[in-house]
């Protein structure tokens, strides 16, 4: 005969303060007034994805997974040369009694360093509203799904520096502060991808360096920064994963004749005469700029180390066109950054 064990009151209150702010966004209504990016099949949409999470993920109860950073975990990651002042104790004296060769084995650390999500709010995600309501929705079901994996989350909007941060606990019912923090954000200024990072990376000690960061962006002003910025990540022993988001007007803009573009980060105009024959040039240069975008993620400079080891790979290039259903979008994308597995 099976047992249910009875729900404490406790358990009851939290479970029905749930229930009610559930219906509060499903209806818009949580503070008075609706968001563009919440609604009822939203919120379903996100249930689903943790239920399919919790069914995907191997991962025991304390959200420890396997980092890049190499330190005294128990599972070997490589060799590398023995220098003075090293631990002896990783000597690999096995290989030395047979090639007479001092070498150091190298671990996996297991890290609880926990997920960063580096949304960008730049004043380019605003030029087609349905982009930046994408790339929310996906920063907050990155978000949910982690959490509901017990990952500690920051959210760190950025432009041209981070703004003021959000993190949270291992607690999926914080989904509700984090739709409302989400909802606060407003698109503008210049994308500084390079400064932004160094940021989370120079400027913190490594105990405070995010274990998995998840950059979501359309790449539209960093692309001269984006190899030097990954390799910072990359560097500080980061799981880099790049959501490319753009949506089709990115890709294939619906215009004609005589037009004045106008670029909304750095105010510059130029009118241009948009004919069959432009268009098919904009799409060329653009499938080159995604192209070199996936380039730049995959081949991290090789002279990037990470505590004195070189690393076999860089960052994960996930493109994020908006036609795409974000729930496959996230289940992808955690399953590539090492938080769900399965």
């Amino acid at each position: 005969m099976t047992q249910h064990r009875r729900r404490s009151a406790g358990e009851t209150f939290f479970c029905l303060v749930e229930l009610v702010r559930f219906v509060e966004y499903s209806l818009g209504m949580p503070t008075g007034q609706s968001y563009e990016f919440v609604d009822e099949d939203f919120l379903r949409r996100l249930e689903q994805l943790h239920l399919i999470a919790k069914r995907v993920s191997q991962r025991g109860a304390s959200g420890r997974r396997r980092s890049r950073r190499l330190g005294d975990g128990l599972e070997f990651a490589d060799h590398r040369d023995y220098t003075p002042g090293d631990d002896v104790r990783f000597i690999d004296w096995a290989y030395f009694a047979r090639m007479e060769r001092l070498l150091l084995r190298l671990f996996h650390e297991h890290s609880e360093a926990g997920v960063a999500i580096l949304l960008d709010i730049s004043a380019s995600m605003a030029v087609d509203r349905e982009k930046f309501i994408y790339a929310l929705r996906s920063a907050a079901a990155l978000g949910y799904v982690a959490m509901g994996s017990l990952e500690r989350v920051t959210l760190l909007p950025f432009s041209e520096e981070i703004h003021q941060p959000m993190q949270t606990g291992r607690n999926r019912r914080q989904i509700f502060q984090v739709l409302d923090y989400l909802a606060s954000l407003r698109p503008g200024g210049r994308t500084e991808l390079l400064k932004c990072v160094e940021e989370i990376t120079i400027r913190r000690p490594r105990a405070d360096i995010p274990g998995t960061v998840m950059l979501i962006s359309d790449l539209l002003h960093c692309a001269e920064e984006l190899s030097a910025a990954l390799s910072l990540l990359v560097g500080r022993g980061c799981d880099v994963s790049v959501l490319h988001v753009y949506s089709p007007a990115d890709a294939s803009p619906p215009l004609g004749g005589p037009v004045l573009l106008r670029d909304l980060e750095t105010n510059r105009e130029m009118n241009v005469n948009v004919t069959d024959e432009f268009l098919d040039s904009y799409r060329l240069r653009w499938a080159e700029f995604v192209g070199a975008c996936e380039r730049t993620c995959l081949r991290v400079p090789a002279a990037t180390y990470c505590d004195g080891a070189p690393l076999d790979r860089g960052a994960t290039y996930i493109p994020a066109p908006t036609t795409v259903p974000f729930e496959r979008l996230i289940l992808r994308t955690l399953r590539q950054a090492g938080v769900l597995s399965g």
